[in-house]
C-alpha cells in the first residue's frame, strides 16, 4: 500500500491497462468464435455455389439437349405420318381464309354429300347438312377467321369419314343415313352443349340426337389436356348388319388416326326412315320399299309356306296366320374422335395453372 500511496499515478495506470488487456483478450476471444461460425457459414455458401455452378448447362449441353429434342421431334412427326398415311388425302388445302369462303366450301361439300349418298341408293334426307347446318343454312353467319382452319380440318376429317361410311353400301342391303353431328370447337367461341353423363353402354336419349352437333361423353373420349386432343363425330345410320361390319373394318385400315368410341344398336324405326326418304323416293317405296313393303320383310303367302290348299273351291286352308319375317333393319350409333398429339400445349397448360394459382392466392 506504501507503494500505491507513493506511486498513486503509476499503479491507476498499470490497473487501467491491465484491464483493457483483459478486455482486449475478451474481445479476440469473441472473434474468434464469431470467425469460425462466420467461416463455416461461407463454406456452406461455397458449396451449394460449386454445386449449382456443376449444374449449370454450359454451351455444349444446350447444344446437345437442342439436337437431342430435334431429334424426339422428327421421331415423332415419323409416328405421326405412319399413324396418319392418308394425311394428304384427308386434309385438303383451303381456297381462301375468309368465313364465308369457307362456307361456300362448307356448301359445296355438302353437296357433294348429299349427291353421293344419293348416287349410291343411299336414303339422306333433303335437309341433312351434316353438322354444319349453322354455316350453310339460308343467311347463316359466317365464322371468325380464326375459326376457319379449325373448322375446316373438321370438315376434311368429316369427308373422309364419309366417304368410308357410302362405301359400306352394297346392291343387295338398303342403307340410310339419318343424322351426322360433329363437336362443336373451342375456336367456334360457341358455350358447349352439356355434357352426358350416361353410362358409355348407354343409349343416348332421343333428345339428345337431334340437331347438328353434340357434346362427347367425358367417359368415352381420348382427349386429355396437354397430350391428346380430338376431333368428335356421332353417325346415326340404319342398314344389316354388314353394313357395320363394313364400317368398321374400314376404319381399322389404320390408314388415319380414327378411333371408335362407342356403338349403340337398336332396331330401327321404319317411319322416320319412310320420312327421310319421302321426298326422293319413288311411290313403291324406292331402295327400301323392297324391305318395308315388299321384299323379303313380309308375310309369306300360304303357298309359300306350304299350307295346304282346297282344289275344289280355290279356297286356301289356312292354320297359322302369323306373318314370317325373313329380313330384319338395325339403327347403329357410332361415336368416332380423330387423334392428335398436342406439341405445345403443356407450356400453355402450365401458364394457366400458375394463373389460377396466382388468382387463388389473391383470393
Amino acid at each position: 500500500m506504501k507503494y500505491f500511496k507513493k506511486y498513486p499515478i503509476f499503479f491507476v495506470v498499470l490497473i487501467a491497462l491491465c484491464l483493457v488487456f483483459i478486455a482486449g483478450a475478451a474481445f479476440d476471444a469473441y472473434q474468434i468464435t464469431q470467425r469460425g461460425a462466420v467461416a463455416k457459414k461461407l463454406d456452406k455458401s461455397m458449396s451449394s455455389y460449386l454445386n449449382a455452378l456443376a449444374d449449370d448447362p454450359t454451351q455444349t449441353a444446350i447444344d446437345a439437349s437442342k439436337a437431342n429434342i430435334d431429334k424426339l421431334a422428327g421421331y415423332l412427326q415419323k409416328l405421326e405420318q405412319n399413324l396418319t398415311t392418308a394425311s394428304t388425302d384427308i386434309f385438303k388445302p383451303l381456297s381462301g381464309k375468309e368465313g364465308y369462303q369457307l362456307v361456300e366450301q362448307l356448301r359445296g361439300m355438302v353437296n357433294t354429300w348429299r349427291r353421293d349418298a344419293k348416287g349410291l341408293e343411299i336414303v339422306v334426307s333433303e335437309d341433312m347438312d351434316f353438322g354444319f347446318k349453322k354455316y350453310v343454312a339460308p343467311n347463316a353467319e359466317p365464322p371468325k377467321v380464326d375459326a376457319v382452319p379449325a373448322i375446316w380440318k373438321q370438315a376434311c376429317v368429316l369427308d373422309y369419314i364419309n366417304k368410308k361410311l357410302f362405301a359400306c353400301k352394297s346392291e343387295k342391303s338398303p342403307m340410310a343415313v339419318l343424322s351426322v353431328q360433329r363437336e362443336l370447337l373451342p375456336e367456334e367461341a360457341v358455350k358447349d352443349l352439356k355434357s352426358n353423363k350416361r353410362s358409355r353402354f348407354a343409349r343416348a336419349p332421343k333428345e339428345d340426337l337431334k340437331g347438328d352437333n353434340f357434346k362427347i361423353d367425358s367417359a368415352i373420349t381420348a382427349r386429355k389436356d396437354g397430350s391428346l386432343d380430338t376431333l368428335a363425330y356421332r353417325f346415326i345410320f340404319t342398314g344389316h348388319t354388314d353394313v357395320l361390319r363394313r364400317f368398321l373394318n374400314k376404319l381399322k385400315d389404320f390408314d388415319a388416326m380414327l378411333v371408335v368410341r362407342s356403338i349403340g344398336v337398336r332396331p330401327a324405326d321404319i317411319s322416320a326412315i319412310e320420312a327421310a326418304a319421302a321426298s326422293e323416293a319413288p311411290a313403291d317405296g324406292g331402295a327400301f320399299g323392297a324391305v318395308f313393303g315388299n321384299g323379303d320383310a313380309q308375310a309369306q303367302t300360304p303357298e309359300a309356306q306350304g299350307q295346304p290348299q282346297d282344289s275344289a273351291s280355290g279356297q286356301v286352308t289356312v292354320e297359322n296366320k302369323t306373318p314370317v319375317v325373313t329380313d330384319n333393319i338395325s339403327e347403329f350409333t357410332v361415336v368416332i374422335e380423330y387423334v392428335e398429339v398436342v406439341k405445345d400445349a403443356p407450356k400453355a397448360a402450365a401458364s394457366n395453372e400458375g394463373d389460377d394459382k396466382k388468382e387463388t392466392l389473391k383470393k
